[in-house]
């Protein structure tokens, strides 16, 4: 009886423990969930920004688009809901299957505090400064996130909307854009592409979603920064808070100068 040889060329040997294409697609955190939780985003602010849009034309008994008061404060509650709704599943998705300690939310990093912050002082500044030059030298007179601003300007500065803008622009979009474009878009294309390229498409992927096109080469320099930092910490705990207090101090300046 012949006997079939069990020695084969190192190509044709297959790792049975080795996730296939089909399945580093859905293995957390996956591309394909990914790309569903990132359409959730933006299903929800959709949602949300219809149904307040609609109740402050109603109660109001104005034009939403007077002055742009009314549109801009259903805008600010649109958004603070759908953060609460997106965080609250998120946080759910999260509790499985110790995911939380995967994409390196329960900890500050493997690097000594002092080298982190000054790792993370450096890509800011750098970030802070590619921006300043973009800004005044490629788009002078446009201003980065521009829209932004004067929509912050028109809603009323009552101490309930101050802090839900505070909620929305300083803690919400921290956590929802680093859970989403660092957490899980980076390490899911680390899969496919080297380090270098998952943080180059999951930042372009993060400027791109901001719909102000003048501003993706300053909106990719600040979210490079963040991802290289959490490459080499490998906390998404310090980059949420980095991210929180970049925003909270752009909020403060923002309206300091309004």
């Amino acid at each position: 009886m012949m006997e079939v040889s069990e020695n084969r060329a190192p190509d044709q040997l297959q790792d049975s423990s080795a996730p296939s294409f089909v399945e580093k697609l859905n293995l957390f955190p996956g591309i394909l969930p990914t790309l569903g939780w990132i359409f959730l985003y933006f299903v929800l602010q959709l949602i949300c920004t219809a149904v307040f849009i609609a109740a402050f034309a109603v109660n109001g008994g104005t034009e939403v688009t007077d002055a742009g008061t009314n549109k801009g404060v259903a805008v600010l509650w649109s958004i603070v809901s759908s953060a609460i709704i997106q965080l609250s599943l998120m946080f759910l998705y999260l509790r499985k299957d110790n995911r939380f300690a995967q994409i390196g939310l329960d900890n500050f990093g493997h690097m000594p505090l002092l080298n982190t912050c000054g790792l993370a002082f450096i890509l800011v500044v750098g970030a802070m400064l590619f921006n300043f030059l973009y800004a005044h030298y490629v788009i002078p007179g446009i201003g980065m996130q521009k829209e932004v601003a004067e929509m912050l300007a028109s809603i009323p500065r009552t101490p309930v909307n101050i802090i839900a803008g505070f909620f929305a622009f300083a803690i919400a979009a921290p956590l929802v854009e680093e859970l989403l474009f660092r957490g899980f878009l980076q390490n899911a294309l680390t899969r496919f592409v080297p380090i270098w390229a998952a943080i180059l498409l999951s930042s372009f992927a993060f400027a791109l979603v901001h719909f102000q096109f003048y501003a993706i080469p300053g909106l990719m320099s600040l979210s490079i920064a963040f991802g290289y930092l959490y490459h080499r910490t490998g906390s998404l705990r310090t980059n949420i808070l980095l991210h929180i207090l970049n925003n909270a101090a752009a909020l403060l300046l923002t309206q300091a100068v309004v």
